[in-house]
């Protein structure tokens, strides 16, 4: 080939295609690594701690079983077969709140990465990086997809702008290294809807779109509210066989969807498992986190009125309209999708998912009004529960599309003026991420999370005898020290001897969600609670009579207390570090 070829074919051919791709790369490359040395390390979520120890115990070879127990999970094993919850806390809690898609995957990646879940610092745990290291693949193949979708939609130049700017908001990055499924579901959310955009040519694709919707709803059960509008869509789409192509991917969900749900009501009476009560949690009867803590929750069930479930609704909704979805994707492109609805595309395609895009924001912000729950509180952001961030992709390639409609309409830009408010748009778009990594990094204060401290406290307890912990953390138990652990039940009396009696209770270890609490309305002023129990503890220098935890080392207190049926530490050859 001559040399003059060979010079335009890089410039301009396909030469300059893969020098694109492999620049694009290189680039993300770099970002990740960036981000993943200046950003903030470890999990700080409930959810990322639980999905973690599932997909261990997975690994391992022990099932679909949890070590961070709920009450009310063993209220509903003895509701469906009495004496199951003893049977379960000998043998293995199954889980019954999280679906298994994300726990799965996340169990090949420990089977093929062999982590090593040995805490040999305070706030840095080797399995955290390497979950978020492919979560971050995840991400690159979330940008991958959004660009086809891009330049199937619009052009090659809608493509590139809305993938840069995907890639380049902070929000996804920090939700990369959160440890939540998120990442994977807007893989899964984008690859539907390609599918979906395919259904026009092939109705077969309709039946593709319904199992990647059942794929998604195994990976977090509000998810599959997507299904109406997708099935709708497809409909449209197909024209003639519209009825075939609702019903294949109907049928294609349901057969995704259908053996867990089976195996959800035949431990607990419920398809969804435990996650169906979220319906009622945040309500009058279960205040904060008081549902999950109940080992008899029906005189709660007792009070409940349909006009709590109303204004639990309708309060949240207002919450989600008026500060999450004009903030939903962590970035300002969002604003022109939604400039972008005044404006009559010519391709019908675009018009069609357009409106199926506000049918999802509709549907999902009604799911997350009606099923919120305190793990949002704790986390407002970075939680399972915010849904609208997995269609803001989506809005980003609609937003890309009428950035590029103004521009093309300013007959005064030249060519070189176009290209430099290209750039400058996006550097504008992307530049929180820029200063995030320019950022001092983020130290935890008053975090409970310490990995090396909850590792050497929780193995303290003996795993082959089955020993069993109760704590205000039993995720952080489980995920950081690979030992069983039961949640607080709701208060330090008649419940908790109620659960010693099912399986004996050998160590209590309260930490700051406990003990940093406002004295006067949730320590003094709450009879029975945990607060005051603690407070009791450290103000008189003993426990209650009659309490069958009796021994406690010193160097916990004032931050966190450990109580135990023995001296478990004395002896040991690495004692707890002093906070």
């Amino acid at each position: 080939m001559p040399l003059q070829d060979w010079i335009h074919r890089l410039e301009e051919g396909g030469g300059a295609r893969i020098v694109k791709r492999m620049a694009a790369v290189l680039a993300f490359a770099v970002v990740a690594a960036a981000y993943n040395w200046l950003a903030p390390q470890g999990f700080l979520t409930q959810e990322a701690m639980e999905s973690g120890q599932l997909a261990r115990n997975l690994a391992q070879g022990k099932g679909y079983t949890t070590d961070s127990i709920k009450p009310l999970d063993l209220y509903l094993l003895d509701k469906a077969s009495p004496g199951a919850a003893r049977h379960a806390l000998e043998n293995g809690v199954p889980e019954l709140a999280q679906p298994p898609v994300y726990p799965a995957v996340l169990a090949g990646l420990m089977r093929v990465a062999r982590f090593d879940f040995t805490a040999r610092d305070y706030w840095f745990y080797q399995p955290e990086l390497w979950i978020g290291v492919f979560n971050q693949i995840l991400f690159f193949v979330a940008a991958l997809l959004l660009f086809s979708i891009g330049r199937r939609l619009f052009d090659v130049r809608v493509a590139w702008l809305a993938a840069v700017i995907f890639a380049g908001t902070e929000l996804y990055w920090r939700f990369c290294l959160s440890g939540l499924s998120t990442i994977l579901l807007a893989v899964i959310f984008l690859a539907m809807i390609r599918a979906m955009i395919e259904s026009e040519r092939n109705v077969w694709w309709a039946a593709a779109a319904g199992a990647l919707a059942g794929v998604g709803t195994m990976t977090r059960y509000s998810f599959g509210w997507a299904l109406v509008p997708a099935m709708i869509f497809c409909a449209v789409s197909a024209k003639k066989t519209w009825g075939r192509a609702m019903v294949l991917s109907f049928l294609a969900f349901a057969i995704v969807c259908a053996p867990w749900l089976a195996r959800n009501r035949a431990l607990t009476g419920s398809t969804f498992g435990s996650s169906v009560y979220a319906l009622v949690d945040g309500t009058p009867p279960f205040p904060g986190d008081q549902l999950e803590r109940a080992l008899n929750p029906e005189p709660g069930f007792k009070q409940m009125r349909l006009s709590f479930i109303k204004m639990k609704m309708f309060t949240n909704l207002g919450r989600i309209v008026g500060a999450e979805l004009p903030t939903m994707g962590g970035n300002w492109l969002c604003a022109f999708f939604l400039a972008g609805l005044l404006i009559q595309f010519r391709s019908p395609l675009l018009g069609r998912l357009r409106w199926f895009l506000v049918g999802t924001l509709v549907v999902w912000a009604m799911a997350e009004a009606f099923g919120r729950t305190g793990m949002s509180e704790d986390s407002p952001t970075l939680n399972s529960e915010n849904l609208l961030v997995l269609a803001a992709p989506l809005l980003f390639v609609y937003g890309a599309g009428f950035f590029y409609t103004l521009t093309d309409q300013l007959n005064l830009l030249t060519g070189d003026l176009r290209a430099a408010a290209v750039v400058l748009f996006t550097v504008v778009m992307c530049l929180p991420l820029a200063l995030t990594l320019f950022a001092p990094p983020e130290i935890p204060v008053n975090s409970p999370y310490s990995a090396k401290w909850l590792q050497t406290t929780a193995r303290m307890m003996n795993e082959k005898d089955k020993e069993l912990m109760m704590s205000d953390i039993p995720w952080g138990i489980a995920w950081y020290g690979e030992r069983r652990c039961l949640l607080l039940t709701r208060e330090a009396g008649e419940e908790f001897y109620k659960a010693n009696a099912i399986k004996p209770v050998q160590a209590l270890y309260l930490t700051q969600r406990t003990t940093d609490r406002p004295l006067l309305t949730e320590i003094t002023g709450a009879t029975n609670s945990w607060g005051r129990f603690y407070w009791d503890c450290w103000a008189h220098g003993e426990v209650p009579s009659g309490f069958p935890l009796r021994k406690a080392p010193l160097n916990y207190l004032p931050a966190q207390m450990l109580l135990s049926d023995h001296d478990r530490w004395s002896n040991r050859k690495e004692n707890a570090p002093a906070q």
